[in-house]
């Protein structure tokens, strides 16, 4: 059966596929600055700020497999109708919140409601697979890494000229105008309809013969413990560096945007090789990349590094982290056979799920000095290029499993 025709045909297309794809990030990444920001507000300690990365990644965890799933059996359009208007409004009650309680509750709920990036990734495999799949991956990394880089820029400009609820607006209108596309504008990449399959008993089905199959198993792992590594800078990156060297939140958008860059490249520099290299050449080099991070995080979380060398381990992690965050998702979905949508979405949710589990990690490590985010990255880079590497070095031990 013939595929669809290419949504990159269209720069437009192109734009909306990445914006959707980054939208989950833009919505962590925007509230980055103004973390310890709205825990003062409300009268809390700062450290308490970080239950709106962490909180915003465990609801999404869950909310993945819904949208996976239902975009499967209903049609991706009809499931982008949904999400993207359940995400306006949780926004809106956000930037409204009467209290944190009230802003937790909401900021679950937007997180329940991101099911956009799943969605846009299960049309890639649609119309692409292979390494034409990684390629376009990599197109939407890169615009993901650009994204996040702008984000904490804008979330500090609005601390700057408005107040952290102007955030929550923000995002709200962002919502609302890819909704206006998606109605308008947004053609079907699968016109197929599978309504049996939105059941527990696929759910369960698809979900073991996915976790079986070690060729979605490790690309899955490798690419959800990176995440809980970065993660860390969301989480406590803003108070690490405003308490270990003064740097104050309206400036943390700016110095993350260095950082952001170089997820950018990273992104970039992986399509670029696709373009003569295999997918397994790539990871070489970015497995060996993010382990040569890890091991210099671990050497800093003994010391007492100052911002210019912080920095540049961190820029080095999310270099990494850049390389093989889109490889990981196209490997993990090759075996997704016709199911697209589920196996997004279960990517989906075990990095969000590491996600939540590395921001709780990095909380819990905050000291005000900077070996939280070094002990993090150091731990879940290292373990992460040995899985890699042992998966490498030993393929059909992890095939017998």
């Amino acid at each position: 059966m013939s595929r669809p025709a290419s949504p990159f045909s269209r720069t437009d297309t192109v734009i909306y596929m990445g914006g959707i794809t980054a939208l989950t990030a833009m919505s962590v990444d925007v509230v980055l600055p103004a973390t310890g920001v709205v825990a003062r507000a409300f009268g809390l300690d700062e450290r308490m700020g970080a239950m709106l990365v962490g909180i915003y990644f465990l609801a999404y965890a869950i909310g993945q497999l819904f949208w996976g799933l239902f975009s499967d059996a209903f049609g991706r359009k009809l499931a982008l109708k949904l999400t993207l208007t359940g995400f306006t409004l949780a926004s809106l009650a956000c930037a409204l919140a009467p209290s944190f309680q009230v802003l937790i509750v909401a900021r679950f709920a937007q997180g329940l409601m991101g099911g956009t990036p799943v969605i846009a990734r299960a049309m890639v495999r649609d119309v692409s697979s292979g390494s034409e799949a990684a390629r376009m991956m990599t197109v939407l990394g890169a615009i993901l890494s650009v994204a996040t880089m702008l984000a904490p820029v804008v979330g500090s400009g609005m601390l700057v000229l408005f107040s952290w609820r102007a955030i929550f607006a923000a995002l709200a209108l962002l919502g609302l105008a890819f909704l206006a596309y998606t109605f308008f504008a947004l053609g079907e990449t699968d016109t197929n309809r599978r309504p049996e399959r939105f059941s527990l008993r696929f759910l369960g089905s698809a979900a073991r013969s996915l976790f079986s199959t070690r060729e979605f198993l490790a690309p899955m792992a490798c690419g959800s413990l990176t995440f809980a590594g970065y993660v860390a800078l969301g989480a406590v990156g803003a108070i690490t560096v405003e308490a270990s060297f003064g740097v104050a939140p309206e400036a943390f958008g700016p110095l993350f945007a260095i950082a952001a860059l170089l997820n950018t490249g990273g992104a970039l520099l992986a399509g670029q090789m696709l373009r003569h290299r295999s997918l397994e050449f790539v990871g070489v080099i970015a497995f060996a990349t993010l382990g040569l991070a890890g091991a210099l995080h671990l050497l800093l979380a003994f010391t007492a590094p100052g911002l210019q060398l912080f920095w540049a381990a961190v820029c080095l992690y999310v270099l990494a982290f850049g390389m093989i965050y889109p490889t990981a998702i196209a490997a993990a979905m090759e075996p997704a056979a016709e199911m697209p949508g589920f196996a997004a979405s279960l990517m989906g949710a075990m990095q969000m799920v590491a996600g939540a589990l590395g921001a709780w990690i990095a909380s819990s490590l905050f000291d005000g000095t900077t070996s939280a985010i070094n002990l993090n990255m150091a731990m879940f880079g290292l373990g992460t290029a040995a899985i890699y590497l042992l998966h490498r070095l030993f393929p059909e031990a992890a095939r017998g499993r």
